[in-house]
């Protein structure tokens, strides 16, 4: 049975579209509806019920769905069976992690890691994010949880601190506040993407209530902007803020959040000397940088 047209099952049945099938997968969605009417003729059974409601298994693709995921843990056993004996450490690592400590931490460092090992490809993927290492969109992920329900192996390596930052323009125009009760007249800029920065907006919200809510951002990117722009005060990562000498930190000793940071992998790709490559240089960077990161 051909291996691809089960990947795109499996990438059907977890997203009920044949459109975000499609761009899971890097494909069109006349292929993945293509691809899936081919997987029903083989079998001759159909797979999906189509409703106004999106897709759903039926009973045999539900039957399906099990053999096909017992056929992937199978194939990654498999590549890293194989894999793990060779003495190089090559091939593809794609490794999950936000966008900011992308951008603002991990970027800068990785040039000696890639000139020795120029055997490895990185693919560095910020979205969406966390990636999932069951559905095989990544091989390792940094993320601030724990193994979650994909039952992946891995460590804290480190802790994230957060602290509000205004621009040393808007601290010459205000008394920057040093308690929760000091903020009434304070310009706020706070997330606009609730969802992803629940835990964050949460803490951030409680602190600044008494402020004036003049913006919300969907990026720490714009958050950063808005404040170097005096725009107000505004919570960013802490490794990020103390980069940019314009910037003061509020209430440095009160007002700071802390969230662990996990690196994790699949328990069968973890000996990949690819992937065991990226997993100990991305901890020795957490651990020089423990200080900074959590602010």
């Amino acid at each position: 049975m051909d291996w691809d047209l089960c990947k795109t099952f499996v990438a059907v049945a977890e997203t009920a579209s044949f459109a975000a099938a499609a761009r899971r997968l890097r494909s069109s969605h006349p292929t993945v509806g293509r691809k899936i009417a081919e997987l029903e003729s083989q079998l001759g059974i159909p797979l999906f019920a189509r409703s106004t409601g999106g897709l759903s298994l039926t009973a045999h693709g539900r039957k399906f769905h099990e053999h096909v995921e017992a056929m992937a843990a199978a194939a990654l056993r498999a590549e890293a069976a194989v894999s793990a004996t060779g003495a190089q450490a090559r091939g593809i690592v794609k490794l999950s992690i936000g966008s900011t400590l992308a951008s603002h931490w991990l970027m800068p460092k990785l040039g000696p890691f890639l000139r020795g090992h120029d055997h490895i490809q990185l693919e560095i993927i910020t979205h969406p994010y966390p990636a999932s290492v069951r559905r095989r969109e990544a091989d390792v992920v940094l993320r601030p949880v724990d193994s979650g329900e994909e039952n992946l192996i891995g460590r804290k390596i480190g802790r994230l601190g957060t602290g509000f930052y205004a621009s040393r323009d808007y601290a010459a125009r205000h008394r920057l506040p040093e308690r929760r009760d000091e903020w009434k007249g304070q310009s706020v800029i706070g997330f606009a993407d609730r969802l992803s920065n629940e835990r964050l907006a949460r803490w951030s919200d409680a602190i600044t209530r008494q402020g004036s809510m003049v913006m919300r951002c969907s990026s720490q990117g714009d958050m950063l902007a808005a404040a170097r722009a005096g725009l107000g005060i505004s919570t960013l990562s802490c490794f990020v803020a103390t980069a940019y000498p314009d910037l003061v930190r509020v209430a440095p000793q009160k007002l700071a959040s802390v969230a662990d940071l996990w690196l994790l992998a699949h328990p069968d790709l973890v000996d990949l000397p690819a992937v065991r490559a990226v997993i100990d240089f991305v901890t020795a960077c957490a651990r020089e940088d423990r200080v900074r990161l959590r602010g």
